[in-house]
């Protein structure tokens, strides 16, 4: 009964390292670094109309490229509060009221992620977090950028839930934003 039990084990052990060998995860796996699979809730998104339009007053970025940036991590967005509202009065009077005229801050320590072919207009997409009178919300921010070693600009939308807007029905708050350092 020992000698069976010891020659099933070791058959066991042998097909399981055959049906193991020759699998490697480096080939078999699909890249995903920087990139990001198709999702037609982002296109949808896209595809809604801002509320706010603003500039950054100032952005923080790593590039990732030598000499011409066209792909970079934003790691940060001051804007204040001074944006163009373009919903209905009663929603930019709410919005205007509870951000009280302090500074939006977005924040990512994220690697950008590629968006499908489908989003021309934005290519990139970093999630993050959104500082509004001391209090935080996840976001994301859709964006393009260009430059080289003395400009870079950036253009994108952040889109992050406001339960607090009670006029945004539950729909998602979108700024639009254009960035130039």
């Amino acid at each position: 009964m020992n000698t069976t039990l010891k020659l099933l084990s070791a058959v066991t052990i042998t097909v399981l390292l055959v049906s193991c060998g020759g699998n490697d995860k480096t080939n078999d796996a699909p890249k995903l670094e920087n990139t990001l699979v198709k999702d037609s809730k982002i296109t949808e998104i896209l595809k809604k109309k801002s509320v706010i339009y603003g500039k950054a007053e100032s952005f923080e970025f790593n590039s990732l490229e030598e000499e011409e940036v066209e792909k970079f991590n934003i790691t940060m967005i001051v804007m204040s509060a001074d944006m163009n509202c373009t919903a209905d009065a009663i929603l930019c009077e709410e919005i205007s009221n509870f951000i009280g005229g302090k500074k939006l801050v977005f924040s990512s320590s994220e690697e950008y992620a590629l968006i499908e072919e489908e989003s021309p207009e934005y290519r990139m997409m970093q999630k993050g977090t959104i500082e509004i009178n001391d209090n935080t919300y996840s976001g994301t921010l859709y964006y393009n950028g260009k430059g080289n070693n003395e400009v870079v600009s950036f253009h994108g939308r952040l889109i992050f839930e406001l339960p607090a807007i009670k006029s945004l029905k539950g729909e998602p708050l979108i700024i639009e934003i254009k960035g130039k350092k």
